[in-house]
């Protein structure tokens, strides 16, 4: 009794099987193209590994996916690093704008075990993403166990340039040197060191601008003793990025929070540290802003676990009887 009281729980068993993802982005492509190109030269490389048991291929736009399944048997890191030795093998005759393909290790223990939702009727997406992002993440990630939150649905803000044809060509400058001046104005870096006596202070250029305003008063170029700056050829104003995720709840505008446990931690535990914490978040937000729990891997490993404790009592009980019967 003590010992099962005491006994860590997980969703699954500390196995890795032997599946390994491959993803190849090959921009500009079609699925046409991809198929050709890219899936069907790599797919003959890698079924001529041993062990490989089942490949499941897709061709996208510009995308290709490759999840290759070992026999149980084969060892997972020699299996990926075969994989990659045969793509290389495969490069020159793969077409040369393709990027690096990306190996993915697929662990059951890297699912996320509690996902939250942060939504609101009155907020907007960019202000829920920075409302979760880094504030909610930075307390949940604090917590033991927890080894990963990765925001879903988020929308990061940016500062967009519009720039102005007819001001640029009267200002007789390039799109490219608009760019250039953007990347040379806007950085923070160290540039040297101060030593004293006792002690050594680093010098650090605080150029980087934070604000429309800031990005307005870059100078772009110089003409005769006049100063161009990037307002007088482009409208500055702080945007969005283009949305490519969503993530709605209720019909409000939301944004997604997956918390992944780190390896060897009982999911029970780090699910009751995670909803503890949600009830002390959700004090402190405003009132228009809701943090609820939408799937708690925690909750059904504690039911089948009971389910297993009303098995054994059950099963214990009828040996008894039967003994004394």
């Amino acid at each position: 009794i003590f010992a099962l009281c005491n006994l860590d729980t997980d969703e699954f068993p500390d196995v890795q099987p032997p599946v390994v993802a491959v993803a190849i982005s090959y921009p500009g492509a079609s699925p046409d193209s991809v198929e050709r190109e890219i899936l069907e030269p790599v797919e003959e490389a890698i079924s001529g590994i041993s062990g490989v048991d089942k490949i499941t291929s897709s061709a996208l736009d510009g995308f290709a996916a490759l999840i290759v399944e070992f026999v149980f048997e084969k060892d997972l890191q020699e299996a990926t690093q075969q994989i990659r030795d045969e793509i290389s093998a495969k490069r020159n005759d793969l077409p040369p704008e393709m990027e690096e393909p990306i190996l993915t290790r697929f662990d059951p223990a890297d699912l996320p075990i509690v996902s939250l939702t942060l939504s609101s009727s009155q907020m907007s997406g960019a202000d829920l993403t920075a409302l979760a992002d880094p504030g909610l993440t930075r307390q949940l990630r604090a917590l033991k166990g927890v080894a990963q939150v990765n925001v879903v649905g988020g929308i990061k803000r940016e500062m967009t340039v519009s720039i102005r044809p007819d001001a640029l060509q009267a200002a007789s400058i390039g799109v490219t040197e608009v760019v250039q001046a953007l990347q040379a104005q806007s950085l923070a870096a160290p540039v040297g060191r101060v030593t004293g006596e006792l002690d050594e202070r680093t010098i650090r250029l605080r150029g980087r601008a934070e604000s429309a305003e800031a990005f307005g008063q870059l100078v772009v170029k110089q003409l005769g003793g006049r100063v161009i700056r990037l307002r007088d050829v482009a409208d500055v104003h702080a945007g969005t990025e283009e949305q490519r995720t969503a993530a709605v709840f209720n019909g409000e505008q939301a944004v997604g929070l997956d918390v992944v446990k780190a390896k060897g931690n009982s999911t029970t535990a780090v699910a009751d540290a995670v909803r503890t914490r949600v009830t002390q978040i959700q004090s402190a937000l405003p009132k228009n802003v809701s943090l609820r729990i939408v799937r708690d891997a925690g909750t059904r490993v504690q039911e089948s676990v009971r389910n297993v404790e009303e098995a054994l009592i059950e099963g214990a009980a009828l040996t008894v009887l039967v003994v004394f019967v």
